[in-house]
Formats: structure tokens, C-alpha cells, sequence
């Protein structure tokens, strides 16, 4: 508790009972008699100020005023009147006069009014008021409002269970109090009278306002809070230490008249600040800063202790809400004075709060603040390196918490943390706005890229002692700032293997990644250590080849199939490896990843470089060779093993379908006596077709082969190639030793296969060239399938040329006539005659004439985007 009023008595034994008092302007305070006289005070002073500064001075007495009990003032300055209530009449009096302007004869017999001062603003900003006020007339509630100097009917009468005893406007509504119960209404269409809750004990029911929109209304020693729909709207009312007759609010106070003293409280937080005893107090009233309380006899201003000197008591008890309450009602100081005192009391309600382990509301106020983040990282331990911890300074000691207080703490500095990280990260300079010290002396961050850090970094540790599944997520971040050196000690000590591995993925210490991926795979071995391995060599790129190069090699020989895909993955990264340098890597390694990743190459990413083709032919090759020679070493009758014939028949394949090897330059490397079929192609490749088609029907003897092959080089060009067949003729019938040197052979006519190369394809060679070729003592009759193919096939282009004849002279007959046609017709050109587009006369220009009989300028038609104008 603290001093927050002094009551100065300012009348004292009055000889006339006080029925009822009311304040308005600077000085004048009214006083409502039993008798019916209206007192005029004059109060002169400074509210808040010593006793000796304020005095009461007796204006006037109006002893006419009224002829019974004056029961109730209020003053309006706005409209210049004074309202009463006496002898059950409402009267409206002048201001300055005091004379009566009129009675409300409709209210005869009213127990009680309220009356609502309205302010709005008109739409040349200028303050405009509407005075409502609501009567009590037996059990029926009256509405008006002023204008023309009285008091018109603003809303149908409500019809009342009984006469109120209390009654207050709250916006649109009023709340009245009855003896057991609070009513509510809205005006509105319905106007429904609605039941609040019960009074009480006491039967006296007490209704306050707090501020424009919320009413106090007081269940026996209870306070319960209410808005203008007549909603509870602070659940945690507090207890008076008695029933009060009245209450009053002056922010941040609420003063509940009580029967031997005045007692003084606050709303948030909710505590008993002062206890004031007064003689028999009865009633209050209040203008602005001034607070007066009456009992029958007295009169005491109940004057504001300076905002300094509550201040300076609260701070020494904590009372920090309550404190900044004030300094910021406050409003005599100098701006500049205050802005700096209301910081001030705000850093230390927050630093309370946060020693109370009130985490949210503290950081929320450190955040409006906008007090230094690594300063509110040092509030919680082991957080910040202990060389810049040691260097902060706190307005007091920092508690220490318990396990489930510091990670409930943790939680609500996560939740800041991401705020301000992602704040922080939108900013477009490096140099950060101003930023306060929690106290004066501590050093501020000013370096985005230092902010940054220090976040991310204690970032870290909070998810590692709250929820270690978030601390994988933050070091994949594009932009995570995590201190290295600092990270790595912490994962190191939590043993986190794999965040730190992402660590220095993203810091781009590739090497120490290995290292420890390479560690993790010897001590255990398990797939996934080496997939992760894998995996994160084949994100390297270009860049690292010798990262690659440097930790593939043990992947590679024990695991050559999964180990391959650092080289062939489809991922952007492994696509810009230099495919040269892979593959001069992978022959150091092994043949058969040379080979693998050549089909790769080749195949799947379409590299159309005759090198790599040329290195696959002959990989290809090698392979072939080898598995013969095992299979040779094995003396297996059989036709081989699968794999022979499968390799075999992939280098077949790739001979016949690539395009992009170079013939010459590998033709030498296969052997004759091993690889004959592979050298035909070779050779055919090279347009060496006699030299192809003598191994096909000399040294292969598969004239099926040959003549499948020339079919494959006669559909290539048959105009160029139509003498393949021919040569294939000349070897079965006229063979001559072969010149090429690596092929010893000693060919033989072969009689038989010419005649069936004759009968099958005599529609693709010269019959002449095919008959000379024939020996001597070839009879007819062997002949005679032949010629007869040969005559028909003459006999078809005959029909054919034939038709095609007569079909040209039908064509060259249509064009005669058109030509005939169009040549009849005559264009004159006359002296008046003008060009379509240009509008000038044709005379001895060039012209074009169209088929519609439109005539242009040989210059005006060439441009194609004027159309001529027909008519």
C-alpha cells in the first residue's frame, strides 16, 4: 500500500444538511441542502496540491432554488444548465443565473434520473454534444434529450418491474439496480428489459462507471464489471472491505465510499492501494481532476498525491503496473522527461515479470521496447558465450529456474526469437535500427549479420533442449546464420551427428562432412551411412570434384552399383560434373564402371561427343574379349555364357545404331579372327561395302547376313548404292582373294546363293550387269525365274511411264485452254483510267491488272499490305 490521495477538509459542520453536491469548470462546486437551498462554492487552488493552497469561498445562496430537499445536481457546462431533482420534479436551471428554465411537468413524481453528455465530432471537426437524460417516474423509465432549451421525448416510456434505486447509462444502454436485482436494456427496437444477476443482501444496489463504456455494479461487498451489452467483461471481480454507498472512478483508481472511510483501489492489478477515514461519508462527485466527497455536515476534496511521489513508493515495493499506470496519466512533466520515465518503469515491469516467470508478458514488453535481443537471450542461462554474458548488466538478479520453468521459458524466447529473425531478415541495410540497452552501460548489436547470428545460434540450443526435431529444419535454412565454432560445440555435446553434418554442409565445410560421414560408416556399418554418404557427395558439384574424386573410391569398390550414382544421379549438381574427368577417374578405379557410366552417358543423357562413343565401342570390346577368353579357358561346348551374348549383342547394337563414333579410329583395335561381324559394320561404316560383304559371305559364310546388310545400305540411298547386290554377286560368282591383310581365307564360287540373291531381289540390280556376271555353263532353265521377274518388272514401269504420260498430256491440254481463256480477254488502258490505290492515272506506267479486272501500279500492287479497292 502506498498514499496515493490526502483528504483535505474544505467544509466542515455545515449548518444546512447536504443532500446532494456536483462540480463543474475550475472552481465552482455545488451544494444541494435538505432545505432546499442551493450553496455556490468558489474552490480555488490546485488539485493534488497542499491544503494551504486550496480555499472555499461561499459565492451565493440561492434559497429559492428549491422548497423540499434538493435530491440530485448535475451540471452540463457544455449547454450552460443545471439539472435537479426535488419534490419528485426534474427542473433545469441557468448556469449562470440560476433561474429556472423549465420543469418537466411529464416526470411529475420521479424518483431519480442519469443523465449521458455525448461528444461527437461534426464534419468540420468541430466538438458537437448531445445530452440524453433517463427518469424514473414510479415504474416507468422516461427518455429525453435536450434541444431548444427543454427536454423532448426521445423514446417510448419502458414499462419497470419497480422504481429503481440505482440507475447509469453505459453508451446506448442503462443499467438500473432494483432491490434483489440488476436490469439491463439497450435502446434499440425491442428495448426488452434483461436480468443481469441478483443485488445482493444489502438491497441497496450501487452502480459506477468506469470510463465511457463499462459499469461497476456492486453485489453487496462484490464488484462486478459489465460493458454496454451488458456482457461481464472482467471475471476476476474484487472485494470492498464493506458495502459501499457510492463508487467513482479516476484512473488508474476506483474509490469505493464506504460507511466510516473511503477506500481506494485498483483495477489492474487488482489490490487495495489506500484506506481513508472520514466522517460518515455519504456521496461523491468528480470534474476532470477534482474529487469531492460529502457527508451530511462535511465536504473534503479528496486531492491526488503528486505522480512523483507516488512513483518514488512504488518502485522500491515492485509495484512496476501500477507505477507505469501513472507515468503515463501523467501529463505536467516535459514530454522528453516522461517518455524516458515510462521506459524506464516498462523495462523494469518487464524484468519483474520475467523474474516472476511471467515469460510471454515479459517479452512482449521487451519487444515494444525494442530493447537489445542478446540482452533478453542473457536472461536465461547457458544461452550466450559466458565471455559476453559476464559483460551484461540486469536491474537486479536474475533467478535461477527450475527444469519446467526454464523450458516453459524456452518455448515463449522461441516464439520471440522467430519473430524477430524473420523482422530482422527483412530489413535491406546491414546496419539495424536504434536499438535500447535493458540498462544503461550495456553494449547494443547494431550489425544485422551479428544479430542474426547470435539468433539463430540460441535458436539452436532451444530447439536441442525443447525439441530436438526442429534443429534439423533451422541449419537447412538458405540463410541459417549459425555461429560455427559455437554450433559445432553445442551438437558435438548433445552427440547430434547428422545436424552437424548439416552444419557444415551449409557452411560449406564439406570436407570435415565427409570426415564425419566417413567415421559414422566405419564404426557402423549400416546401408544408410553409406547412402548418406552417397547422397551428400552427389550434392557437391563441380566445384569439389576433388572431394569426390577423393571420398568415391571406397564406395565405389564396395558397393560399385549405388556408389555409381554420385556420378549419374539426375540431379543438377551431378550433371555439371566435367564427364571427361569422371571418366579418366572411374578407369582408375574399374573397367566395369567405365563401362556402366558410359552407357549412362551415352544413353541416358544423349552426349553425342564421338569419344565417348568411340571409349563405349571399345569398352564394349574389351569386355567381349575378356568373357571369351574365360569362356574359351572353360572348354564349354555351349554357346557361351548369357553374359557373353548379352555384352556381344549390346556392342552389335551400339555399332548398328550410333551415329557419333568414329569408325577409322577404333576399326584397328578388333581383332579379325574374333570380332569379324564387328568389323563388317566397321567397314560398312566407312563405305568399305566389298571388303563388309566379303567377310558376310567368305569368312562369316551367312549369305542371310550379307544379304541383310544390303538391304540396310541400298534403303540408305538407293540411287548411290544400287550396285550393292551386284558386288554381292561378284563374290559368290567371281570371288578373288581379299585385301585386307588380317583375313586369310581362299574363297569359292557359290552358285546357289547368287541364283537366290537373283530371284529375291532382281528389282534392285541391273539385269544386264547381273547376267554377265553369270558363268557360261549356267543353263536357262535356272535362269528363268529371274527373267521372268525382270520382264515384269520392266513390263510394270512400262504401264507405269505409260500412265504418267497421258496424265502429263491431259494436264498440258487444260493449261492450253486456260491459257486460251485468259488470253481473250482485253484490257484497255483509256487516258482516264486510275490506279485503284494510289488514285492516279494509269497512263504510260508500268501496271498490274487483276483477274477481277482490277488495275493497279506495278509499284502499288508489289506492296503486299494495300489491298485494292474493288467496286
Amino acid at each position: 500500500m502506498h498514499d496515493a490521495y490526502e483528504a483535505i477538509p474544505i467544509l466542515e459542520r455545515l449548518p444546512l444538511a447536504i443532500e446532494s453536491i456536483a462540480f463543474y469548470g475550475e472552481w465552482k462546486l455545488l451544494v444541494g441542502t435538505k432545505p432546499g437551498h442551493l450553496l455556490v462554492y468558489n474552490v480555488r487552488g490546485k488539485p493534488g496540491g497542499s491544503p494551504s493552497h486550496i480555499e472555499t469561498l461561499l459565492e451565493r445562496t440561492n434559497r429559492s432554488f428549491s422548497k423540499k430537499p434538493i435530491q440530485q445536481l448535475y451540471v452540463s457546462p457544455e449547454f450552460k444548465i443545471i439539472i435537479s431533482l426535488s419534490d419528485g420534479l426534474v427542473s433545469v436551471h441557468d448556469i449562470h443565473t440560476y433561474q429556472l428554465i423549465t420543469s418537466m411537468q411529464r416526470a411529475k413524481g420521479a424518483s431519480m434520473f442519469a443523465a449521458d453528455l455525448e461528444e461527437k465530432v461534426s464534419l468540420r471537426g468541430d466538438a458537437a454534444y448531445a445530452l440524453r437524460l433517463s427518469v424514473a417516474v414510479k415504474r416507468k423509465l422516461q427518455i429525453y434529450f435536450w434541444k431548444n432549451h427543454d427536454f423532448i421525448q426521445l423514446h417510448n416510456d419502458i414499462t419497470l418491474p419497480e422504481p429503481p434505486k440505482s440507475m447509469a447509462w453505459c453508451k446506448d444502454s442503462i443499467c438500473f439496480g432494483f432491490k434483489r436485482d440488476f436490469y439491463f436494456v439497450k435502446l434499440d427496437g425491442n428495448s426488452l428489459l434483461q436480468e443481469l444477476f441478483p443485488t445482493g443482501k444489502s438491497m441497496e444496489p450501487v452502480i459506477g462507471k468506469i470510463g465511457s463504456d463499462q459499469l461497476i455494479l456492486l453485489k453487496d461487498e462484490t464488484s462486478v464489471f459489465i460493458n454496454s451489452e451488458g456482457e461481464v467483461v472482467n471475471k476476476n471481480s474484487f472485494v470492498w472491505s464493506d458495502v459501499p454507498l457510492a463508487v467513482e472512478s479516476e484512473e488508474p483508481y476506483v474509490l469505493g465510499i464506504l460507511p466510516k472511510y473511503v477506500e481506494i483501489r485498483t483495477l489492474h492489478p487488482k489490490r487495495l492501494i489506500q484506506s481513508i477515514e472520514l466522517q460518515k461519508p455519504r456521496m461523491v462527485t468528480s470534474w476532470r481532476q477534482w474529487t469531492f466527497i460529502a457527508s451530511t455536515t462535511h465536504i473534503w476534496s479528496l486531492s491526488k498525491v503528486p505522480v512523483e511521489t507516488q512513483i518514488e513508493q512504488l518502485l522500491p515495493n515492485k509495484e512496476f503496473e501500477l507505477a507505469l499506470q501513472l507515468a503515463v496519466i501523467k501529463k505536467s512533466c516535459t514530454e522528453g522527461h516522461n517518455e524516458n520515465r515510462i521506459r524506464h518503469i516498462q523495462k523494469l515491469l518487464a524484468f519483474d515479470q520475467f523474474c516472476r516467470f511471467q515469460f510471454n508478458e515479459a517479452l512482449k514488453t521487451f519487444a515494444t521496447l525494442n530493447i537489445d535481443t542478446s540482452q533478453i537471450i542473457g536472461l536465461f542461462p547457458n544461452l550466450l558465450p559466458s565471455g559476453y554474458q559476464k559483460n551484461l548488466k540486469y536491474p537486479g538478479e536474475v533467478p535461477a529456474m527450475k527444469p519446467d520453468v526454464l523450458d516453459n521459458g524456452l518455448l515463449v524466447l522461441i516464439e520471440y526469437l522467430t519473430q524477430k529473425r524473420n523482422e530482422t531478415v527483412s530489413i535491406v541495410t546491414q546496419q539495424l535500427p536504434v536499438v535500447y540497452p535493458m540498462v544503461e552501460g550495456n553494449s547494443t548489436i547494431s550489425s544485422k549479420r551479428q544479430l542474426l547470428q547470435i539468433i539463430d545460434t540460441t535458436l539452436l540450443k532451444c530447439y536441442l533442449k525443447t525439441n530436438d526435431a526442429l534443429v534439423a529444419p533451422l541449419l537447412r535454412l538458405p540463410d541459417n546464420n549459425c555461429h560455427v565454432e559455437e554450433a559445432e560445440r553445442v551438437l558435438k555435446q548433445w552427440n547430434k551427428q547428422r545436424e552437424l553434418i548439416e552444419l557444415y554442409r551449409k557452411k560449406g565445410l564439406h570436407r570435415k562432412a565427409l570426415n564425419l560421414l566417413l567415421q559414422e560408416s566405419q564404426k557402423v556399418k549400416k546401408p544408410e551411412n553409406q547412402e548418406n554418404m552417397i547422397e551428400y557427395l552427389q550434392h557437391l558439384g563441380q566445384k569439389h570434384l576433388d572431394l569426390i574424386f577423393h571420398f568415391s573410391p571406397g564406395i565405389l569398390k564396395q558397393n560399385p552399383i549405388e556408389g555409381l550414382k554420385i556420378f549419374t544421379a539426375d540431379l543438377a549438381e551431378v550433371e555439371s560434373l566435367p564427364r571427361k574427368k569422371v571418366l579418366d577417374f572411374l578407369y582408375g578405379v574399374s573397367k566395369k564402371l567405365v563401362l556402366a557410366y558410359l552407357e549412362h552417358v551415352v544413353y541416358e543423357c544423349n552426349d553425342e561427343t564421338p569419344e565417348f562413343h568411340n571409349r563405349l565401342a571399345t569398352s564394349y570390346k574389351d569386355c567381349v574379349l575378356e568373357l571369351m577368353e574365360e569362356y574359351f579357358k572353360s572348354n564349354n561346348e555351349d554357346k557361351g555364357p548369357v553374359e557373353l551374348q548379352e555384352t556381344r549383342n549390346k556392342l552389335l547394337s551400339f555399332l548398328e545404331i550410333s551415329s557419333h563414333y568414329e569408325a577409322g579410329r577404333i576399326l584397328h583395335e578388333f581383332p579379325n579372327n574374333k570380332l569379324t561381324e564387328e568389323r563388317a559394320i566397321l567397314l560398312g561404316r566407312l563405305g568399305r561395302y566389298e571388303q563388309a560383304l566379303a567377310l558376310y559371305a567368305h569368312t562369316l559364310k551367312d549369305p542371310l547376313k550379307a544379304e541383310e546388310y544390303c538391304h540396310k545400305v541400298y534403303d540408305q540411298d538407293p540411287t548411290a548404292n544400287k550396285d550393292i547386290f551386284i558386288h554381292l554377286l561378284k563374290m559368290y560368282l567371281q570371288p578373288k582373294s581379299t585385301t585386307d591383310k588380317q583375313f586369310q581365307f581362299t574363297p569359292t564360287m557359290n552358285l546357289h546363293a547368287a541364283l537366290r540373291v537373283m530371284y529375291e531381289h532382281s528389282n534392285k540390280m541391273e539385269p544386264a550387269k547381273a547376267l554377265e556376271l553369270l558363268p557360261d555353263d549356267v543353263i536357262v532353265s535356272n535362269i528363268q525365274v529371274f527373267i521372268k521377274k525382270v520382264l515384269e518388272n520392266q513390263t510394270e514401269k512400262k504401264h507405269k511411264a505409260q500412265v504418267l504420260n497421258s496424265l502429263m498430256v491431259s494436264e498440258s491440254h487444260q493449261v492450253h485452254e486456260q491459257r486460251i481463256f485468259h488470253e481473250s480477254n482485253k484490257c484497255v488502258i483509256t487516258e482516264d483510267r486510275a490506279c485503284r490505290v494510289c488514285r492516279k492515272k494509269i497512263g504510260v506506267s508500268a501496271f498490274a491488272r487483276f483477274p477481277n479486272d482490277v488495275v493497279l501500279h506495278y509499284f502499288c500492287c508489289k506492296d503486299k499490305n494495300i489491298q485494292p479497292i474493288v467496286s
